[in-house]
């Protein structure tokens, strides 16, 4: 048996300090998507000091507690999200209605919705065997519940490259496309053009 243990990355810092923490994450691998990496190993922490995001790691501990391995993180921001109304169901609609704010002239939802802004598996060393990204993304969804539980609000949203096993994945764990918005200067790790966005009603 063994079990995952959520470490919140500025707690990391004050208890082990910045130096420590950085050599830490500089092992973090994931080939499959270099901006999950390059995020986690050179911006989470600056990120994090500026309050700008929220990021957590979590690690697979042995039931014998002899074993430890960092296998993932997920990182939120508090946002917002602009949601035309052709784009989603009536219930859908309903819902962004009461948590919402409706403009007429352009036929928008305006509503909070934390972001799952990062999200990746540590290739490391086969680490990312210990998990799967299914639970990885429930752990994600579970701590935006938690904040929404003390400040309100249901909706969560993510942005992912235009990939099928992508779309795939966060489809099965209930999330829905609704737009997509164009990559910023910045974001040269990322194929194409454009990002989808994708929300999800908790309940």
């Amino acid at each position: 048996m063994a079990e995952f243990v959520q470490i919140k990355l500025n707690n990391m810092i004050s208890e082990l300090g910045e130096d420590k923490v950085k050599s830490i994450l500089s092992s973090f691998m994931c080939p499959k998507n270099k901006d999950v990496e390059l995020f986690i190993r050179y911006k989470a922490i600056e990120f994090s000091r500026q309050y700008l995001s929220r990021t957590t790691l979590v690690y697979w501990k042995s039931d014998d507690e002899k074993e430890k391995y960092l296998v993932g993180y997920y990182t939120v921001a508090s946002k917002h999200i602009c949601v035309c109304k052709d784009s989603i169901s009536n219930t859908m609609a309903k819902r962004m209605g009461n948590h919402g704010t409706f403009r007429p002239d352009t036929k928008e939802y305006i509503v909070p919705a934390p972001l799952i802004a990062q999200l990746g598996k540590n290739y490391a060393d086969g680490n990312n065997y210990l998990i799967s990204g299914d639970d990885l993304l429930q752990m994600a969804t579970n701590k935006v519940k938690e904040i929404q539980n003390e400040i309100g609000g249901r909706f969560v949203y993510l942005e992912c490259e235009e990939k099928e096993k992508l779309l795939s994945f966060y489809r099965r764990n209930g999330f829905t496309p609704f737009g997509r918005r164009k990559l910023d200067r910045d974001e040269t790790d990322l194929e194409g053009e454009y990002l989808i966005q994708l929300l999800k009603y908790l309940k």
